[in-house]
């Protein structure tokens, strides 16, 4: 259905939104919807016949009332009103549907039944719908908040886009995103699929030029044929990275009552995910984690070969364990730089340099030091990634410091990925780590996050 890229368009980016049962009575779901859109930068439009205000807007009795032309309806009506307002939507030409109420698909039967009209009508009105049962959908860059709950954090406009089946985890991955810093293109969750299912998001999504890797949270879905076909498409221009749940009997059961989805078989959803060319994670934080690398990062790796910059060994050894344990390889410094980091550390013996490179407290307390061996490091032609870990100091004039510039310009003059390990706490993030995410390397504080994130962005370069 070659319309489905347009409508989406539409509804990702409209220029006039009709909220149809919106309400004045602020727990209602056509209070809350009204709300979310506060920072939308269009023209909206209350829809409800028993209303003739909502504060100082006009309600309309029916989108066929509204001047202008609609592109996003927002509908806030039980399931026994969906068809109706859909046949509105098509009558006045709206392109774009979002369905948050439940009733349908998961119910099976009679809901299967009404599910199936519903996509019967939106199909013939070239109408794409998000949901229903679903949470909503956004567009950072225009400050679309097109769901029912407004963002109790902000989200940061960027290039990773989220889609999910489920609401809540939608919320997950928005809440998880700001928390990282994480900068987000657009977000939809799908619910149902009524006619716009994984398939169609990532067609979509592909062509979109503010989008630069997809997260999807795969519950199941029917098309999964299609699915990985379109991942397939994809992977060579954008990364893809899936968490996909059902895979245990609880999970797989409570899938299909949610949003009426067939896990199918979990390996056979594994190993099509990963021939199509996409990184499969384990959870809602490494995917975030996992799109933070790949998206900060100037340079992608064309080999799986890491070294590990350090002054504090014990950190080091998680991350390096944690690489790997996923088939990322360590090999030690070449004989000739191992040589030339000992000669810097000038120790009464002879310290073996092996990787992790453990320039000791000399690293610490001496920026030159551990600045020095990162530019040889850096310039080993045996490295396809630079990972530095270091205990920043929070006490001014003691000891030494992250030699953050030097580390700034050696990666700038390269061509290598460079992940930062600064052991900190979450809430108090080290000073110059802000400067390290501008140049383009991501900054982490636990070495098994930064671990897992740097080696499933290096599993794309098989």
């Amino acid at each position: 259905m070659m319309w489905k890229n347009e409508s989406l368009d539409k509804l990702f980016n409209p220029k006039a939104i009709a909220v149809v049962g919106a309400s004045d009575k602020p727990d209602k779901l056509g209070a809350l919807t009204l709300l979310a859109l506060q920072d939308y930068r269009g023209d909206v439009y209350p829809v409800n016949p028993r209303i003739k205000t909502i504060g100082n807007a006009k309600c309309y009795s029916s989108i066929g009332d509204i001047d202008t032309q609609v592109d996003l309806a927002m509908i806030a009506l039980g399931p026994q009103f969906i068809l109706q307002a859909l046949s509105e939507c098509k009558e006045a030409g709206v392109r774009g549907a979002i369905i948050f109420s439940a009733g349908f698909k998961e119910l099976g039967g009679i809901g299967e039944q009404h599910q199936r009209k519903v996509k019967e009508m939106a199909d013939s009105g070239q109408i794409a719908v998000i949901g229903p049962n679903c949470l909503g959908a956004g567009n950072c860059k225009i400050g679309l908040n097109a769901t029912f709950f407004p963002h109790p954090t902000p989200l940061k406009e960027g290039s990773v886009a989220l889609v999910s089946q489920s609401g809540g985890v939608t919320g997950l991955m928005i809440y998880q995103a700001a928390d990282s810093d994480l900068g987000v293109s657009k977000f939809a969750s799908v619910g149902n699929r009524v006619n716009i299912d994984f398939h169609d998001m990532l067609r979509y999504l592909r062509e979109d030029s503010e989008t630069d890797a997809i997260c999807l949270f795969v519950e199941g879905t029917e098309y999964a044929r299609e699915m990985t076909e379109e991942i397939k498409k994809t992977t060579p221009k954008k990364p893809v990275i899936v968490f996909k749940v059902g895979k245990t009997p609880a999970s797989r059961n409570a899938a299909l009552s949610h949003t009426g989805s067939l896990a199918g078989n979990s390996d056979l959803y594994s190993a099509a995910i990963r021939q199509a060319g996409a990184i499969e994670v384990t959870g809602v934080g490494e995917m975030i984690d996992t799109a933070h690398v790949i998206t900060t990062c100037k340079h992608h790796s064309k080999g799986q070969r890491v070294a590990i910059v350090t002054h504090t060994l014990g950190i080091a050894l998680v991350a390096a364990q944690t690489l790997e344990l996923n088939g990322i390889q360590l090999p030690p410094p070449s004989p000739t730089v191992a040589h030339k980091i000992q000669s810097m550390l000038n120790m009464p013996v002879e310290v073996p340099i092996k990787n992790p490179i453990d320039l000791l407290a000399q690293g610490w307390a001496n920026p030159r030091i551990f600045s020095e061996a990162f530019k040889l490091i850096l310039n080993e032609e045996r490295f396809d990634a630079v990972m530095i870990v270091f205990s920043p100091n929070y006490q001014e004039g003691i000891g030494g410091g992250v030699p953050i510039d030097e580390i700034v310009k050696a990666t700038q003059k390269g061509s290598k990925p460079v992940v930062s390990i600064l052991a900190s706490p979450v809430t108090r993030k080290p000073p110059g780590h802000d400067i390290l995410e501008a140049a383009g390397i991501p900054f982490f504080s636990s070495p098994q996050r930064a671990a897992q994130a740097l080696a499933n962005m290096l599993k794309l370069s098989k």
